[in-house]
């Protein structure tokens, strides 16, 4: 584990200084600064409480909140449920890619969006995403959107993270944008691979 990228995005993440992380976790300020530096591993017992700290921070305002702050958004995002099932999409999205929300909402998401997206879809429920066993995930890929007019491919860059609502159900944020075909290709060779994952633990 890198435990000095933990500490640190947990701590930036929730907009915490060092102090106020060390008297949760019975340290110094001193301490924080040695591990978030890699001049020492934390101790078992720390590693145990920065897991449940990490662990707490994925559940977040009851889900209908956020899902519906999710349709209001403007850029490209939707939430999808462990079994694919679109539950929100912004407004953005439905410009983008040309979709009506009575049409797409609460059917799977397959129907509307494959390509590469399809098989980010599959590596992400294969690497723990609705199991939060991933901070977040990267992707870089052709969606092949199927609308009623037809069907179209698009070059995205998507940002995936899960979201644990109330009742402990686990759903999954795409946030993306369109790229040209430049932008895509110099991004694949900044990454050097199409899907980018972070493990929690």
């Amino acid at each position: 584990m890198n435990w000095p990228s933990i500490i640190r995005n947990f701590r930036m993440s929730k907009r915490l200084k060092q102090a106020a992380l060390a008297a949760d976790l019975g340290v110094t300020q001193a301490m924080i600064s040695r591990w978030e530096n890699g001049e020492s591993d934390p101790p078992d017992r720390v590693k145990r409480r920065m897991a449940e700290l990490v662990q707490d921070a994925f559940v977040i305002a009851p889900a209908p909140t956020w899902i519906d702050l999710v349709t209001l958004n403007p850029g490209i995002e939707f939430v999808t449920d462990s079994t694919g099932v679109l539950k929100a999409i912004s407004a953005g999205a439905l410009d983008v890619f040309g979709l009506a929300r009575e049409a797409v909402e609460g059917r799977p998401l397959e129907r509307f969006l494959g390509g590469d997206f399809a098989e980010t879809m599959e590596a992400l429920r294969s690497k723990g995403m609705f199991r939060s066993d991933l901070v977040f995930a990267q992707s870089l890929g052709s969606v092949d959107v199927k609308s009623g007019a037809g069907s179209r491919t698009v070059l995205c860059d998507f940002i995936h993270w899960p979201r644990i609502s109330e009742v402990r159900a686990v759903f999954c944020v795409h946030s993306g944008a369109v790229l040209d075909q430049e932008k895509y290709d110099r991004r694949l060779d900044d990454r050097g691979q199409k899907i980018v994952t972070r493990k929690t633990f």
